[in-house]
C-alpha cells in the first residue's frame, strides 16, 4: 500500500491555484479524484476554474 500513498502524493499532473499561486501534485488536491481544491487556499476548487494543470 505504500507505492498507493506515494502515488497520490506526487499525482499524475502539477496543479497551480489561480488564487494564491501555489504549485502542487494532484493528488494533493483531491481525496475521491472527483473534486478538487486547493490544499492552502479555500478559494481554489475546481480544475479549469480556480485550479489549472501545469
Amino acid at each position: 500500500m505504500q507505492g498507493l500513498q506515494y502515488s497520490r502524493d506526487r499525482g499524475r499532473d502539477l496543479l497551480e491555484c489561480r488564487h494564491c499561486g501555489e504549485t502542487f501534485p494532484e493528488g494533493k488536491a483531491t481525496t475521491d479524484g472527483w473534486h478538487y481544491a486547493c490544499p492552502e487556499c479555500e478559494e481554489g476548487s475546481g480544475i479549469g476554474d480556480g485550479l489549472r494543470r501545469l
